[in-house]
C-alpha cells in the first residue's frame, strides 16, 4: 500500500470544512499553528508556532524535517500567512506561488503597478507615505478616488473621498490603523485585524482612481500551466459607500455569457501579470463601459471562513479547497462543473450596534426560513462588538448559505434569515 502524502498547512481555520479536506483526501496534516483545533482528528502532527511569523514556521519545519519528518506539498487557506507557505514552499522546492508572486498580490502598490505594466486593466493607483504624496497622486488621478492601506484585508479602512477634506480623513484614518492592538468604543473592545492581515514593510496608504459599474468576484484555482474557473459570484447589492463592507454573494452569474467570459480573461490576464501559477485566487472586478478592471487580486480562494466555498460547492458541486490541494500537490485538477448550475449564494449578518453578545434571537426559526441550508457562527456570547466603520470592518455575528431554484428565492432566504436572526446584548 503506498505511503501516504503529507500535507503542511499553515494556520487552522474557522471553518472545519476546510481541514477536513486534507484527510478526506488520504493525506496526512502537519500543521503549523499557534493554536491547535480542539478536535484532533483534523491534523496529524501539531508544530506549536506562530502561523504568521515566516521565521518561526521555517525554524519549525526544518526541525519537524531533521527528525525524521516529510513534507510532500504546503498549503493555506490564510490570507495573513501566504507569505509564509511561499517561503516554505521555494525552500522545500515544492509547488506554490513565488514569494515574489505573493508580495505583488498582497501589495496592492505592487499590483497596480505590475498589470499597468502588463496592460491588464485596472485603475490608477499610487501609494503615498505622507500627505503632501496623497495630494499629489489626487492632483493625478482626479476625485472621486479610493484610499485603502497598502496591504490589509476585509475591506479595512477602505473610503470612497470627494475632495481634499475627505483625502486628509481618510488618509490620517489609514495611516493610524498599524499600530492599535484593539478598537474600543466605551468599555467594548475588538482586536485590530490589521496585525493579521497587513504585509511586512507594506504600510503606505494606497491611492486609487475610483471606478463606477458592478462589482464581481471570480474564483479560480491554477498549476500546471492550467487556470480553472470555479465560480463567477456576483454581488446584487451595491456597496452602502464611501464604505465598502462585503454583503451578499449569488451564484451562478446572471450577467451574459460573453460578458462573463471577459471578466475570467481578465482575471487570469491578471494572475499571470503577477506570476501566479501555483494555488487559488480570488479576483475582484468591476465592469465597467471600457469592460472589466481589476480591483484587487487576492492570492488564496475566496471567503475560506465564509461560505464562499460551500456556495460554489452548492451551485456547481465543485469543492475549491480540494482542487487546490491538487494544485499543491502537483497534480491535475479533477472536477467537472454542473452543466446547469444551482442558484446559491449566502451573507453575512451584521450587528446593529457596539456591545456585549449576549445571546442570538431567531436560532430556531431562521432554518426555518425556505432557502436557508446553514448558519455558521462568527461570534459567541460574551464576544463583544465594536462598530467603528471603516477602521474596523469586523462585526459580523453570523453568515447565512441558502440555495433555492431562482436567484430570486436564494435572496429572499438571506433577506428573511437577515429579519429573523439578530444578536442580544448584555445591556
Amino acid at each position: 500500500m503506498p505511503e501516504s502524502r503529507v500535507l503542511l498547512m499553515i494556520a487552522a481555520s474557522l471553518n472545519p470544512d476546510l481541514l477536513r479536506t486534507p484527510h478526506e483526501m488520504g493525506l496526512e496534516v502537519v500543521l503549523a499553528a499557534a493554536v491547535a483545533p480542539a478536535d484532533d482528528s483534523l491534523y496529524d502532527v501539531h508544530l506549536a508556532v506562530d502561523e504568521l511569523d515566516e521565521e518561526a514556521v521555517l525554524a519549525a519545519v526544518r526541525d519537524h524535517l531533521a527528525h525524521g519528518g516529510r513534507i510532500d506539498a504546503v498549503a493555506t487557506f490564510h490570507e495573513g500567512a501566504l507569505h509564509v507557505a511561499a517561503r516554505i514552499a521555494a525552500e522545500l522546492g515544492l509547488p506554490g506561488n513565488s514569494p515574489e508572486a505573493v508580495r505583488a498580490m498582497r501589495d496592492k502598490f505592487l499590483t497596480g503597478q505590475r498589470l499597468a505594466e502588463a496592460g491588464v486593466p485596472t485603475p490608477g493607483t499610487h501609494v503615498a507615505t505622507d500627505f503632501a504624496e496623497a495630494q499629489a497622486a489626487a492632483a493625478e488621478l482626479g476625485f472621486p478616488l479610493v484610499l485603502k492601506p497598502q496591504a490589509s484585508a476585509s475591506s479595512q479602512g477602505v473610503t470612497k473621498v470627494e475632495n481634499e477634506t475627505e483625502l486628509k480623513a481618510a488618509f490620517d484614518n489609514i495611516t493610524g490603523l498599524y499600530e492599535p492592538d484593539a478598537f474600543r468604543d466605551g468599555a467594548y473592545s475588538v482586536p485590530n485585524v490589521a496585525h493579521i492581515y497587513a504585509y511586512p514593510q507594506a504600510r503606505g496608504v494606497l491611492i486609487q482612481e475610483y471606478v463606477s459599474g458592478e462589482e464581481f468576484a471570480v474564483d479560480m484555482v491554477y498549476g500546471g500551466g492550467e487556470y480553472r474557473l470555479l465560480a463567477i459570484h456576483d454581488k446584487p447589492y451595491p456597496f452602502a459607500e464611501p464604505h465598502f463592507i462585503e454583503g451578499a454573494y449569488a451564484t451562478p452569474s446572471a450577467l451574459p455569457e460573453s460578458e462573463q467570459t471577459l471578466l475570467v480573461d481578465t482575471a487570469v490576464a491578471a494572475l499571470k501579470a503577477l506570476g501566479a501559477t501555483v494555488g487559488g485566487a480570488h479576483v475582484e472586478l468591476r465592469l465597467t463601459g471600457e469592460g472589466p478592471k481589476v480591483i484587487e487580486v487576492n492570492g488564496r480562494l475566496g471567503g475560506t471562513t465564509a461560505f464562499v466555498q460551500e456556495s460554489i460547492r452548492e451551485s456547481t458541486g465543485v469543492w475549491g479547497p480540494a482542487e487546490y490541494l491538487r494544485a499543491v500537490l502537483g497534480e491535475p485538477f479533477d472536477f467537472t462543473a454542473k452543466e446547469q448550475p444551482t442558484p446559491a449564494g449566502f451573507t453575512p449578518l451584521l450587528a446593529d450596534r457596539s456591545g456585549e453578545i449576549a445571546g442570538f434571537a431567531g436560532v430556531e426559526e431562521v432554518m426555518d426560513v425556505p432557502g436557508v441550508i446553514g448558519v455558521r457562527w462568527m461570534a459567541k456570547p460574551g464576544d463583544h462588538v465594536v462598530i467603528k466603520y471603516p477602521e474596523n470592518p469586523v462585526s459580523c455575528f453570523a453568515l447565512i448559505l441558502a440555495r433555492g431554484e431562482t436567484r430570486e428565492q436564494v435572496l429572499s432566504a438571506l433577506e428573511g434569515a437577515e429579519k429573523v436572526l439578530r444578536p442580544v446584548y448584555t445591556d
